[in-house]
């Protein structure tokens, strides 16, 4: 069976595709530019008799949003149907913005109502199909709402179960004084080192493996800081403050010493007598880490590592392609306190192949033993670029209820540890349609990671694969300038990538609005 989307105008297409998507996990979903003219060969005829097809359309009159959906068979005939409507106040009406976001909202309560009377779901996100669900609460949050306002328009309006909702508004509020320090004058710098000693089985990110690139490592290096000598140099004759520095990948201690000391030596240099608060560098796979590197990372003022075990169940470590064990995951971060890191972030992922409930049990359990400053609890998400979206048959997904009682053992033991919400994102493609979660000790909260996620921050980005993000607040919105994701691309195309950074900074490139 296949279902087919058709929005009136094109508008809002995609956030009804992804909404149906989360109806009809196991199906192919659609989009039809012209539902008259292209129903009748929408499907292959052997097996197109059972396809569906949604349509959708509104009218914004200024004063007034219409909205209506309805949800039909191969033959035409009509399955659920529903029509809205939402009176506009002054504000929206006179802002383009806000207006955009509530006929957005209007539109996917329609679609909603006809794919749940149809099936009988009622997803715990309701309408939130975009990967920054928070964004919605600080909007609400911005426009003069108390936390109880925000949880009954949640719940009432998008549909969010009451557990995700609160767990929306605490994230929130526990966010939101980071997010109101951005300025104009301040950014945040992404460093991309995308080298790993292996790739994980789910891996979709811009990294490669480093035993075939040992000889473009140096080369990649010099790379590296000609684009940040180049674009931060001139941010800091421009004035802007870095409120944070984030080395990631990859894994950034997969590099050899002497590499990674010339990287930290150049940002040192490239830094110097400009303090930034927060350095995070991922050391995201133990086996990379030795004393002197960690000794290395203090010296150049890294205040902030993470430390990656995903799991500390070892059939599963070797399952993923890890290389390396559970008691190395546990010797590297002794070693790390003992070195003097006093704020550690550990990841562990919901619904890696072959766990369960127990599996997620023992890792929560030594986990709590270690007590990290910091603890990301990632939900696995099955990309198109990872090795796991071809191996599905080898590695079945965990259930639904599966994926949600494993995600319930991370929260019993992260209240038990003391930690609270502080950053949140979903992903595509996640099994059971739950979430990643980032949980602090009080005071301990990544300030890059808040910024990065919450787009209210300019954040400049390095390296191949690397993703900046410019931040107009006269429209509220970011422009995206990604640079090319290939290693011997990147370095060929340096010039490119940094003439296109000049711009912005310049100012001779404006902003669109992007990811409402």
């Amino acid at each position: 069976m296949n279902i087919y989307v058709h929005v009136a105008d094109d508008k809002f297409e995609h956030e009804i595709w992804e909404l149906t998507r989360v109806f009809f996990p196991d199906h192919p979903v659609k989009v039809l530019s012209d539902a008259s003219a292209e129903r009748d060969n929408s499907g292959e005829k052997a097996d197109g008799q059972n396809d569906l097809f949604i349509v959708a359309h509104y009218t914004c009159s200024g004063f007034e949003i219409i909205a209506e959906s309805r949800l039909e068979d191969n033959g035409g005939k009509v399955l659920s149907t529903s029509r809205r409507s939402q009176k506009l106040d002054e504000t929206t009406r006179m802002s383009h913005l806000r207006q955009k976001r509530e006929i957005k909202k209007v539109l996917c309560q329609c679609v909603y109502d006809v794919l749940s009377q149809f099936t009988g779901k009622h997803p715990h996100w309701g309408i939130l199909t975009g990967v920054r669900p928070l964004k919605v609460v600080h909007n609400l949050m911005d426009d003069g709402l108390k936390d109880q306002e925000v949880l009954d328009v949640l719940k009432s309006e998008y549909y969010v179960r009451d557990d995700k909702a609160s767990l929306l508004v605490e994230t929130a509020k526990n966010q939101r004084g980071v997010i109101k320090s951005a300025s104009t004058q301040t950014a945040s710098l992404y460093i991309h080192v995308p080298f790993c000693t292996t790739r994980c089985l789910y891996c979709s990110f811009p990294s490669v493996v480093i035993d075939g690139y040992r000889g473009m490592v140096d080369a990649y290096i010099d790379s590296l800081v000609s684009e940040l000598n180049s674009v931060v140099s001139l941010l800091l004759q421009k004035g802007v403050v870095i409120q944070s520095l984030y080395i990631g990948g990859g894994t950034p201690t997969a590099l050899g010493y002497d590499p990674l000391e010339r990287l930290l030596s150049a940002i040192a240099l490239l830094l110097d007598d400009h303090e930034v608060g927060e350095y995070t560098v991922e050391c995201g796979r133990p086996d990379t880490l030795d004393l002197d590197k960690l000794w290395m990372l203090k010296a150049f003022g890294v205040n902030r590592i993470s430390i990656n075990p995903q799991t500390m169940n070892q059939e599963t470590l070797d399952r993923i392609g890890r290389r390396h064990t559970v008691e190395e995951v546990v010797s590297r971060f002794h070693m790390a306190r003992y070195v003097g890191f006093d704020c550690i972030n550990m990841d562990v992922i919901v619904g890696l192949p072959g766990e369960g409930v127990p599996h997620m049990e023992r890792t929560m359990e030594a986990i709590a033993a270690l007590q990290p400053d910091n603890l990301t609890v990632h939900t696995l998400a099955v990309k198109r670029a990872s090795r796991l979206k071809e191996s599905l048959d080898e590695y079945p997904l965990v259930s639904d209820d599966v994926a949600e009682k494993m995600l319930e053992t991370c929260q019993k033991w992260v209240k038990e540890m003391g930690l609270v919400p502080y950053y949140l994102y979903r992903q595509k493609y996640m099994v059971g349609n739950l979430e990643n979660v980032g949980y602090t000790k009080p005071g301990k909260a990544c300030i890059y990671n808040i910024q990065m996620m919450g787009e209210k921050q300019t954040i400049w980005a390095f390296g191949a694969g690397a993703v900046s993000k410019v931040y107009f607040a006269e429209n509220d919105c970011i422009h995206r300038v990604p640079n090319v994701k290939d290693v011997k691309e990147y370095m060929e195309r340096l010039d490119e990538m940094i003439q296109r950074k000049m711009r912005f900074i310049d100012g001779s490139e404006g902003g669109i609005e992007d990811d409402l």
